[in-house]
């Protein structure tokens, strides 16, 4: 558990400090970044079993390529070319599973870098939410992470209404998973500053089509979960009540109502606004279905620019350090709930497996790798 915190509370203060500075770092940003996408990219199949059934997938792959066969591909990424492309690519290299997964996590993490310092004055700050509220989940969805960078990338062409442009992004992060479809709804809602009273109805209104079941209709019928013939093993949608997702979903809100007065009425600024709303929006509709925090990925992007442009002024200080709080509390939520998936961390550096990880009881499909790493290197 401690490499964990140490990850947290080293960017809390980085985070905290930053706002005293009057330049960004850039080059000790993306290195930051870059160390903890290493850090999350060698660690020995972590995260559950998803890790398990990409490595399979992946190995398949890379065989198939080695052959000249195809049929992999087809099957499994046919409707997701962009992440079949990567893995095939990484196929060329080596079939060895870690050194895929290491690969992979740092292009996500590259992706992140370049967002974070792009779109926001206090990087570290954004970094720090990231951890909060997606981090763990860069362990195990890897076609999704990806995707959200992508979606990321896409906000200048949103905000500058470059219509095929945006499309195009949004369908190129669709091909690294397909759930990314559904931010072609935000390029539709107009970069207009509306009052909080007319925001409440319509999260109103999602909340209770959320309640009735239809976003738990829509993820499913929609297709929002991703390849099935990846995530069929997964069993990935539950249904059932998220009292997290609300809770979360009104939690910013409240923010955004406190720290209406200093929203900006530009069209950089309303973008991340309707992707701030978006973000909330998609957690209420989703109630239902497990899928819905992963759905809402695409829009933490506004949660993370506008949580730091409200803790930019002095008045944002107090802000500041519940934030700070409030995602300490939801960072140790995961690592505490996921137990046995992320503690005691081990790196595939070593050999030998963890002592009591059923996961790997469960999925692993190459004991080859029990004895040796890096053995088909």
């Amino acid at each position: 558990m401690y490499p964990y915190l140490i990850v947290f509370f080293l960017t809390a203060i980085l985070a905290l400090a930053s706002f005293s500075n009057k330049s960004k770092p850039k080059s000790f940003f993306f290195f930051y970044v870059v160390a903890i996408g290493v850090f999350v990219g060698i660690s020995d199949m972590l995260g559950g079993y998803d890790r398990y059934i990409y490595a399979e997938v992946f190995t398949s792959n890379a065989e198939g390529v080695a052959e000249g066969d195809s049929e992999v591909y087809e099957k499994f990424f046919s409707k997701e070319p962009l992440y079949g492309l990567i893995n095939t690519l990484i196929g060329f290299l080596t079939p060895n599973r870690y050194v895929f997964i290491l690969l992979y996590t740092l292009i996500v993490y590259i992706v992140y870098a370049v967002c974070f310092y792009k779109y926001t004055e206090y990087p570290f700050f954004a970094l720090l939410v990231f951890l909060g509220l997606m981090f763990f989940f860069t362990f195990t969805y890897l076609r999704q992470v990806l995707a959200a960078g992508i979606v990321w990338l896409s906000l200048p062409y949103y905000r500058d209404r470059k219509k095929w442009k945006y499309m195009g992004m949004i369908l190129l992060a669709a091909m690294a998973h397909n759930s990314a479809a559904i931010m072609a709804l935000l390029y539709f809602i107009p970069l207009k500053k509306r009052s909080f009273n007319a925001i409440m109805p319509v999260m109103l209104g999602l909340f209770v089509l959320g309640l009735i079941g239809v976003g738990q209709a829509f993820a499913v019928v929609g297709g929002l979960v991703g390849n099935s013939n990846i995530s069929s093993h997964a069993n990935a949608a539950e249904f059932g009540f998220r009292y997290e997702y609300v809770v979360e979903s009104i939690l910013f809100l409240i923010i955004l109502y406190n720290n209406y007065n200093t929203v900006a009425n530009d069209e950089e600024t309303l973008s991340y606004l309707n992707l701030y709303l978006m973000f909330c929006g998609i957690l209420l509709l989703f109630c239902k279905s497990s899928d819905g925090g992963r759905i809402a990925w695409y829009g933490i992007m506004g949660i993370i620019i506008m949580l730091t442009r409200f803790c930019k002024s002095g008045r944002g200080v107090p802000l500041r350090y519940g934030l700070v709080l409030m995602f300490f509390a939801l960072f140790m939520r995961i690592l505490l709930a996921w137990g046995i998936l992320l503690s005691p961390y081990k790196t595939f550096l070593t050999d030998d497996v963890r002592e009591g990880d059923y996961i790997w009881e469960q999925y692993e499909y190459d004991h080859e790798y029990d004895k040796d790493k890096l053995y088909n290197l």
